[in-house]
């Protein structure tokens, strides 16, 4: 089916950069790249050694300008100079995966293992996107992993049932029940109830 792609076909779909204002798009990833440094528009004045009117105009799209100051505001904000140009060819991936499909991998610890099926992964900066289908099966000595990372985490149980933890919290889990939580809590399951449990976690960060 033409512009749909499997999981290791993924569909890019590309539009001219002359399509695009390029004064506009270098200067909102500027203003994107700032914001993610927590920095205001005076001090990245001041790392740059660029005047705050001037950053002023280039985050709103007023002045092209010229390399020797977006290699100013690239050194302030510990950047490649590039990375204000990643949106100037629009792109929009597409991945499409069969039922029971994906691409299969192992997590293995030093005392547990699990199957899972990478459904979608997707990076466009700054936002990573990845979507798993995850098995772990019932096992009396078994000890599940925690983690703890960036971003956000949604997950839907799909089959059987287990305990999570969350944070401080237990949450019993069975088909359909779901649960969305900020990712730098520890989190994982804590015991499969069934003979397995399959869940399909989503998560989005700022990479």
């Amino acid at each position: 089916m033409n512009g749909i792609a499997t999981l290791d076909q993924t569909t890019s779909i590309n539009e001219p950069a002359d399509k695009v204002d390029l004064s506009v798009t270098v200067g909102l990833a500027v203003k994107r790249q700032r914001e993610i440094a927590h920095i205001s528009l005076r001090k990245l004045a001041g790392l740059s050694g660029i005047s705050s009117a001037m950053v002023s105009r280039i985050e709103n799209g007023q002045v092209s300008p010229s390399l020797s100051t977006l290699e100013a505001l690239a050194e302030a904000l510990s950047l490649s100079v590039i990375t204000f140009f990643a949106d100037s060819v629009q792109t929009a991936d597409v991945t499409y995966v069969k039922a029971g499909q994906g691409l299969s991998a192992t997590r293995s610890f030093a005392d547990h293992h699990h199957e899972f099926r990478i459904l979608g992964r997707h990076r466009k900066n700054p936002l990573e996107f990845e979507s798993v289908s995850v098995t772990i099966d019932r096992s009396k000595d078994d000890i599940y992993p925690g983690y703890i990372n960036r971003g956000y985490v949604f997950l839907t149980i799909t089959k059987g049932e287990c305990v999570y933890q969350c944070g401080d919290t237990d949450f019993p889990m069975s088909v359909g029940d779901s649960l969305s939580f900020d990712a730098e809590l520890l989190h994982g399951v804590k015991e499969v109830v069934t003979k397995s449990v399959t869940f399909t976690s989503t998560s989005a960060k700022i990479a």
